[in-house]
């Protein structure tokens, strides 16, 4: 089996210990914006949180830009992408939260267990290129899609990191002068100038990022930016170690002109006929899949605390109650939340934030979901048995789901309070189909386009779109509807 180090690193001097409602656990990682943590909202939802550094917040239009495309990246709605719950720019210091997702990097699996079959290459085309289309549709261009923005799950890859270009971008040229992207996957039109860049830049990039997945290298591999940007504008891409099956839509993607490249549906309808049939199965090897149910267990904290991280010996800690991962398991959807594990510091005080934390988490799970409710249209759906508490189900993770025109939803979790993000899941519906969706009755509102699946996920009220705060106590009904019989399905918020 694969052994990995821990993804979490533990909380440092300086670090906050919370960010709007969330409380956080420990470091993920850093990038030119700021550091990332994984956090934890009041009902045992993981979330990943972005802060922004201090000199980028202190810039006068910085948190007008951040605010405009954090509201836009609420807006994509893809299964392959881990979706944006919340902002705040206006706080001391900004930040955003997506959906955490429990899965290593396609760097990492790459460079662990080695390039990746052509099967499971044609797999990951397939999400990344449905994640690309949602990202678009919501009128952004990711400008920075690379495999260490690939996140590979059982049931597909998970797109990260889109919705802040431009704030992204200005981080870039405060700190470093270059070119927003990556120059080892971005499009040439790219590393001329950000003006130019259009949605064809991010097929570049998924070619680039498929190159890798298939051979473990991208199209150019000079020393240092400036070297490979030089090879990016007069040098063909290496294709060297590319299976030829693949070669077709990897040079595609990798024109040097924007007209000539696929449109992420093209790359899609390229590989439909090899998923149709086997769309549950990533085709990874032992080795890789190993490595992905090892991060499926989740999130670790080296025993020690951090003046020891890496030092010792993880440590497993007992399970957290009701903690609520959205995802799909042996390529079916799960109705229950996954499993999230935290490793226990000795002796730190991470270890006593742990430890309550955990008896919060299971007097919120004894207040919240006992007694159950409805999860969907079906008013006996998500009713557990006499005596037990109710599991919230997971939004549905599409790799099963088809267009079967008999249209569906259902909410992420039944019961939440005041923070919590209630993510409707439609499943059954005409792709291509603008929804419209309504609460408590109100006028109907636009709400996401169907993808090809046949599926859609909204979050109920992230954009204030029906109210302008939270929403009050009781019980709520929401509806969605494409011009026939809306389908409904009700939640409950609680104190």
């Amino acid at each position: 089996m694969v052994r990995r180090d821990a993804p979490l690193g533990p909380l440092e001097a300086g670090d906050p210990a919370a960010a709007g409602p969330y409380t956080l656990l420990g470091r993920l990682g850093s990038g030119s914006m700021g550091r990332v943590y994984l956090g934890c909202s009041a009902a045992g939802r993981l979330v990943a949180v972005k802060t922004v550094r201090a000199e980028l917040a202190r810039e006068a239009d910085f948190r007008t830009r951040f605010a405009h495309e954090a509201a836009a990246a609420r807006r994509v709605s893809g299964v392959y992408t881990a979706s944006v719950v919340n902002a705040d720019p206006d706080a001391e210091v900004p930040w955003l939260a997506t959906a955490y997702v429990p899965a290593p990097s396609l760097e990492l699996l790459v460079a662990e267990a080695g390039p990746l079959p052509v099967a499971a290459v044609r797999w990951l085309a397939g999400g990344c290129a449905e994640a690309l289309e949602s990202i678009h549709a919501a009128g952004l261009v990711h400008r920075d899609l690379k495999p260490s923005n690939v996140l590979v799950c059982a049931d597909g890859p998970r797109v990260i990191d889109f919705g802040l270009a431009h704030a992204r971008e200005r981080a870039r040229v405060t700190l470093s002068r270059v070119a927003v992207g990556t120059p080892a996957f971005m499009a040439p039109e790219q590393a001329q100038g950000s003006r130019v860049v259009t949605a064809a830049s991010d097929v570049y990039a998924l070619g680039a990022t498929l190159l890798y997945a298939a051979t473990g290298h991208g199209p150019y591999r000079g020393e240092g930016a400036l070297e490979l940007m030089a090879q990016l504008a007069t040098l063909p891409p290496d294709l060297s170690g590319l299976a030829v099956e693949l070669e077709t839509m990897v040079r595609g993607c990798l024109a040097r002109d924007p007209a000539r490249r696929p449109a992420p549906a093209d790359v899609l309808a390229s590989v439909s006929d090899y998923l149709r049939h086997g769309r549950a199965e990533p085709g990874l090897s032992g080795s890789a899949l190993d490595l992905v149910r090892d991060y499926a267990a989740g999130p670790r904290l080296p025993v020690g605390g951090p003046d020891r991280a890496g030092a010792a010996p993880e440590r497993p800690m007992r399970e957290r109650p009701r903690v609520v991962i959205e995802g799909v398991r042996d390529g079916r959807s799960s109705s229950s939340p996954a499993r999230t594990f935290l490793r226990e510091p000795r002796n730190t005080i991470a270890s006593v934030a742990a430890i309550l934390l955990i008896g919060v988490g299971a007097l919120l799970a004894r207040t919240f979901w006992s007694g159950g409710g409805s999860a969907g249209a079906d008013p006996g759906r998500g009713r557990p048995p006499a005596g037990r508490a109710a599991e919230p189900p997971a939004p549905l993770g599409g790799a099963g789901d088809r267009p079967t025109g008999d249209p569906r939803i259902v909410v992420n979790q039944p019961q939440g309070d005041g923070v919590t993000v209630f993510v409707i899941h439609g499943t059954g519906w005409r792709p291509g189909d603008r929804v419209r969706v309504s609460l408590d009755g109100s006028g109907e509102r636009p709400g996401p386009v169907v993808d090809h699946m046949g599926t859609f996920n909204y979050a109920v009220n992230q954009a204030h779109e029906f109210l302008p705060g939270p929403l009050p106590l009781g019980v709520h009904t929401f509806a969605a509807a494409t011009g026939g019989a809306p389908a409904r399905t009700t939640f409950r918020v609680v104190p």
